[in-house]
């Protein structure tokens, strides 16, 4: 829900770093792969048991996965390919922090195999409305990246903050997967509805 906004007051504070980082011969790309491996580590220190330390290299990562648009627009280096990457490997970040959870607290195997399901639905219903809208010279998002992404109920903030939940209260796990269960169908139903008031 509050992705975009948060994206716009991040870029201004980000710019004496980013401009760091194009000095340095950093590419987007690079960041983009660099941040993802870093979410890998998170990914490993959860299932080795240590979850708020795996949720804290987690929330760094994902700092650094807000600086490579931010680069790519300073360097003039945008491409689609850079966008493709971005998505395909945040979505490979998300899911891994997800095996790391279910590593650690197996007995809810089910409730893990439901949040990768809701993981699939909620991209694919971003990315579809996203293309057909294009194909339809339809606008239903006002950023300027790669893919027209939708405003919804479970975005990259919001699953940041479940991680740290789970992290915290483990114990409470019964009840917050269920949650986020039924916050990631919202959010594809939120998407199914626009996509039908709006390419009808």
């Amino acid at each position: 829900m509050f992705d975009e906004a948060f994206r716009v007051r991040f870029q201004p504070l980000a710019r004496p770093l980013v401009r760091a980082l194009a000095a340095a011969g950093a590419t987007p790309n690079q960041i983009t792969v660099a941040t993802f491996a870093l979410a890998g580590v998170a990914a490993i220190v959860v299932a080795a048991g240590f979850p708020v330390i795996g949720v804290g290299i987690w929330l760094v990562s994902r700092i650094g996965d807000g600086l490579d648009g931010a680069l790519a627009r300073v360097t003039g280096t945008t491409s689609a390919f850079g966008g493709f990457l971005d998505i395909t490997l945040d979505m490979a970040a998300y899911s891994a922090m997800v095996a790391g959870f279910a590593w650690l607290y197996p007995q809810f195997t089910v409730g893990w195999t439901l949040v990768l399901a809701g993981y699939v639905l909620a991209i694919t219903t971003t990315l579809a409305l996203s293309d057909a809208a294009r194909g339809a010279a339809r606008r239903v998002s006002g950023t300027d990246r790669t893919f027209q992404f939708t405003p919804g109920l479970t975005e990259g903030g919001e699953t940041s903050l479940a991680y740290v939940v789970w992290a915290l209260w483990p114990e409470h796990l019964e009840w917050w997967l269920p949650i986020w269960i039924v916050a990631l169908a919202a959010t594809s139903l939120q998407r199914t509805h626009l996509a039908w008031r709006t390419l009808r």
